[in-house]
């Protein structure tokens, strides 16, 4: 008979985050977490203190997908802060039940504090005061989770997706002429908006007299890999 794999913290944790990307954050009951892993819900309080324990680990899990991110890493800093939204935008791809979660857990987690943390250094390592880096981190967070929710709503709920052949075009010509958005639109979306926020911090940084470097030539706006900047999950609550 095979022996049974001893329960831990990082077990049922890894555990309530697969439930929830399968059937989504109604369905992670202690019961059913339980059934999940072989044991008895009960068993489960000697890992998690409560349900809402259990839910800020589930997003401490997705944040530690995402590595801490290293201050003045490879590439201009331009290039850098692109690789970080476009890791916190893939992530939360990846986890799109989690993504409602994620906008309203607070900054003491332990996962997303550390990951906050790193990303607050490398936004004051470009010369920006705490206050002024805690700013711009959260205006890009804000946009990546919002970018991210608009998308998950759109493929989550697309059931009711809107009928544009019944848009009286009389009325909203150029509503009735545009299209349902597809990932690709949303892509190019994220993108676009990335590149005015980076622009900004360019005006921001000159404003304040900090030297800038020019974006490395040849970089791929979008697509790659390493840690990201987040606030509050979503945006810390005051």
């Amino acid at each position: 008979m095979s022996r049974r794999t001893p329960l831990s913290r990082e077990r049922v944790l890894a555990a309530a985050l697969a439930l929830v990307d399968a059937e989504g954050v109604e369905a992670l009951t202690m019961r059913r977490l339980g059934r999940e892993l072989g044991v008895e819900a009960m068993s489960l309080y000697g890992y998690v203190d409560s349900k809402d324990d259990l839910i800020e680990g589930v997003v401490e899990q997705v944040f530690r997908e995402m590595p801490l991110i290293v201050p003045g890493g490879p590439g201009g800093w331009k290039a850098r802060l692109r690789r970080h939204v476009a890791t916190y935008r893939r992530v939360l791809l990846a986890h799109p039940n989690v993504v409602r979660l994620v906008a309203r857990r607070p900054l003491d987690i332990e996962g997303v504090a550390a990951f906050v943390e790193s990303a607050l250094a490398e936004l004051r390592s470009l010369g920006l005061d705490l206050e002024t880096a805690d700013r711009v981190l959260g205006v890009l967070a804000g946009f990546t989770l919002g970018v991210v929710s608009e998308q998950v709503g759109v493929e989550l709920q697309g059931r009711r997706s809107t009928r544009y052949e019944d848009i009286d075009p009389a009325r909203y010509p150029n509503l009735a002429a545009a299209k349902p958005q597809t990932s690709e639109d949303f892509d190019r979306e994220f993108e676009m908006g990335v590149d005015f926020i980076l622009d900004g911090i360019e005006r921001l940084l000159a404003a304040r007299g900090v030297p800038t470097e020019e974006d490395d030539e040849g970089e791929a706006h979008g697509g790659a890999t390493a840690g990201t900047p987040v606030r509050d999950a979503g945006r810390a609550h005051r």
